[in-house]
C-alpha cells in the first residue's frame, strides 16, 4: 500500500520583501484506495474565531418541528407497508420519516429534546440512542426491501454544514441506488483485491498501525485514524472492524463508536469550529465493503468568512486544506486520552 505525496514549490518575487525571491510549499496527496487527490497548502491562516450563533439559535426556536412540544403533532409517521413501527424511539431520540427525502427510504432521527447543543455538550448516550433508532429503522426497511443495500446515517450539523434545522438530527438513507462515494469505493476495492488478492480495509488498518502517523486509536472493535488525503479540512475515519450490517451495532462496538464521535466533536470544538458533516456508510451483502464513519468539520475562512468550498472542489472535485493530517492526529489523540477512550495506538488487538 502506497501513501503517495508530491511536493510542490511555487516561486515569485515578493513586494513585501523588496521583491526578493520567495517560495511557497504545498503537497498533493493521493488516497491509497481511490486515488482521490487533496492539496495541503502552507497558508498563514491557522486560528478560527468562535462564531456567535446565538441569534441563529434564538430565531430558529420560533417554530421548530423537532422540539418536544410539537414533534408528535407535526412530524410524519412511517407507512405500515414499509416498516413495523410508526416511529422509533430510544431515550430522547425519535426516528420519523423525512418529509423531504432524498431517496425512496428516508428518515430523520431527532437526537435530543434540547433545541440546541454545542459540539462539546453532546454525550455518548445522545449519540448511541440516536444511532440505535437509525439502525432499527434500517433493519426493518431491509426486511421488506432486500434491494435497499446502500444504507447510511448522515449528519449536517448547523447551517454552515448544510443543516436546515438547528435542532440536532441525523438523516438516514436506504436505497437501491449508490451515491458517487459508493461507486468510487467499490470499483477501487475491486481493483485492489484483483491486484493484491487481499482486502483493502484490513491492510489499511495494519499499515496505519505500522506507520503510527495518523492512527488515533485501535481496539478489537474499532480503528480510528485521520485520512492521509482528507475530504475536508481534516477527515477522521472510524473503521468498524467486525460489523457488516447496521443492526449489528451494539454493545462495546456501539459504545466505542459513540465515544469516538463525541471525542472528535470535542476536538473540533476546541478549534473554535462549530459545524461538521458526518456519514456512517453500510453496503449490505458485499464482502469487499467494510462499514465506516467519516467526520469532517466545516468552517468559514477568516477574515471574510470565505467558504472553504471553491472551484477546486465544486468543479475539479479536489479538496483543499491547510491542516496536515499528521498534525491533526497528534492533537486528536490528546482529546482521546482526556475523555478516557480505550485503545492504545501502539497496541495490537
Amino acid at each position: 500500500m502506497e501513501f503517495v505525496k508530491v511536493l510542490k514549490i511555487s516561486r515569485y518575487l515578493d513586494p513585501s520583501h523588496n521583491f526578493t525571491e520567495t517560495e511557497w510549499h504545498s503537497e498533493i496527496r493521493y488516497d491509497p484506495l481511490t486515488g482521490h487527490s487533496t492539496r495541503i497548502l502552507d497558508f498563514p491562516i491557522r486560528e478560527v474565531k468562535k462564531a456567535d450563533i446565538s441569534a441563529v439559535v434564538e430565531s430558529s426556536q420560533k417554530f421548530c418541528p423537532f422540539c418536544p412540544e410539537v414533534i408528535e403533532l407535526v412530524t410524519p409517521k412511517f407507512h405500515p407497508d414499509l416498516v413495523d413501527q410508526e416511529r422509533y424511539a430510544k431515550g430522547e431520540a425519535l426516528c420519523v420519516p423525512n418529509a423531504f427525502p432524498y431517496d425512496e427510504n428516508g428518515a430523520v432521527t431527532v437526537m435530543t429534546r434540547s433545541h440546541y447543543l454545542g459540539l462539546s455538550e453532546f454525550t455518548p448516550e445522545n449519540i448511541s440512542n440516536a444511532l440505535s433508532c437509525c439502525v432499527s429503522y434500517l433493519q426493518d426497511v431491509y426486511r421488506r426491501q432486500k434491494d435497499m443495500i446502500y444504507q447510511s446515517v448522515n449528519w449536517n450539523y448547523m447551517p454552515l454544514a448544510g443543516g436546515s434545522i438547528i435542532h440536532p438530527h441525523l438523516q438516514i438513507m436506504a436505497s437501491s441506488s449508490p451515491t458517487n462515494y459508493y461507486v468510487d469505493l467499490l470499483s477501487s476495492l475491486d481493483r485492489y483485491r484483483q491486484a493484491t488478492e487481499r482486502d483493502f480495509w484490513p491492510d489499511l488498518v495494519q499499515e496505519e498501525h505500522r506507520l503510527a502517523e495518523r492512527l488515533i486509536s485501535r481496539t478489537e472493535e474499532m480503528t480510528w485514524l485521520v485520512a492521509f488525503a482528507p475530504m475536508g479540512i481534516f477527515d477522521v475515519i472510524g473503521v468498524l472492524n467486525h460489523v457488516r450490517y447496521p443492526w449489528e451495532l451494539a454493545g462495546q462496538t456501539l459504545d466505542q463508536l459513540a465515544e469516538g464521535i463525541v471525542s472528535v466533536m470535542r476536538y473540533i470544538d476546541s478549534l473554535n469550529m462549530s459545524s461538521l458533516n458526518m456519514s456512517l456508510y453500510f453496503l449490505l451483502d458485499n464482502g469487499l465493503f467494510t462499514p465506516h464513519v467519516r467526520i469532517c468539520p466545516r468552517v468559514s475562512i477568516p477574515p471574510y468568512d470565505t467558504s472553504q468550498i471553491n472551484y477546486m472542489w465544486m468543479l475539479h472535485r479536489e479538496t483543499l486544506t491547510i491542516v496536515k493530517p499528521e498534525e491533526a492526529c497528534v492533537s486528536i489523540r490528546s482529546v482521546w486520552e482526556n475523555t478516557h477512550m480505550t485503545g492504545d495506538p501502539s497496541s495490537t488487538p
